[in-house]
C-alpha cells in the first residue's frame, strides 16, 4: 500500500514567542525529533509490511525545507501559514496525490515513537474505519489519519481546526489507537521546552516533569 506522512512544520509559535521549531531540545532542533521518528517509522513499515511511504515536509521556513531536500524528502513551501494548520494540510494533501492513506504529523511533538507510528499505520490500514488518531485516556492526539476517500474534503478545509472538523462531523468513521501520555506532549510555550529536558525512567525513556 501507499501512504503519505505529511509533516506540518509551518507554525509561527505565537504563544512560544518565536519559531520554536528551530529551538534546541536535547542536542537538536525541535522539528528534527519528529522528522527522525517519521524516517525510522517509514523504514520499518517498508521493511516489515512492504509499504511505500512518502514523507512530505510542509513549512514556511527555509532551513527546514532545505534540510528536507538534502535528505531526499519532498519539500513543500507553505506561503499561507497565517491561515493556520489547515494551510499545511491542504498543501501537503495536494502534493500527496496517489497515496491511499494520509497521515498528518505536527512538528512540535518530540516524544512520539517510531514503533507507535508504524503500529498505527498498520492497524489503521486493517481497520474498517476511514479516519483515525492516537488517544490516551480520552485525550485525542496526532498523528491523524485519513483514507483517500476524504482527499477532496481535506483539500477544501477552512479555519484552524484542521482535520478534526471532519472527525467531529463524522464520528462513526473515527478509529483510535492507544499511545503513551508522553507521546502526545507538544511544545506550546517556552517554559514547556525549558522544563521538559525530561527525566529518564528506569527503561531509559524520558517523561515530562
Amino acid at each position: 500500500m501507499r501512504a503519505a506522512f505529511i509533516y506540518m512544520a509551518s507554525g509561527f509559535g505565537s504563544r512560544f514567542g518565536g519559531n520554536k521549531l528551530l529551538e534546541q531540545l536535547e542536542g537538536k532542533p525541535l522539528y528534527r525529533h519528529g522528522l527522525d521518528t517519521l524516517r525510522e517509522a517509514a523504514r520499518e513499515a517498508a521493511r516489515m509490511d512492504g509499504w511505500q511511504v512518502r514523507i512530505i515536509v510542509v513549512s514556511q521556513y527555509r532551513e527546514i525545507l532545505e534540510e528536507a531536500v538534502r535528505e531526499g524528502l519532498q519539500a513543500v513551501y507553505n506561503p499561507e501559514s497565517a491561515r493556520g494548520i489547515t494551510s499545511s494540510i491542504v498543501y501537503g494533501t495536494r502534493e500527496a496525490e496517489g497515496a491511499e492513506l494520509f497521515l498528518y504529523f505536527v512538528a512540535d511533538q518530540p516524544r512520539l515513537r517510531p514503533e507507535t507510528v508504524a503500529g498505527f499505520l498498520r492497524a489503521f490500514a486493517d481497520s474498517e474505519k476511514s479516519m483515525g488518531c492516537l488517544i490516551n485516556g480520552g485525550r485525542r492526539g496526532n498523528p491523524a489519519a485519513f483514507r483517500s476517500c476524504w482527499r477532496q474534503e481535506l483539500l477544501e478545509l477552512k479555519g484552524d481546526k484542521g482535520g478534526r472538523q471532519l472527525m467531529d462531523r463524522y464520528p462513526n468513521e473515527l478509529w483510535f489507537y492507544p499511545a503513551e501520555e508522553e507521546e502526545l506532549w507538544d511544545v506550546d510555550r517556552r517554559e514547556d521546552l525549558e522544563q521538559n529536558a525530561g527525566e529518564e525512567t528506569r527503561d531509559g525513556r524520558r517523561t515530562k516533569k
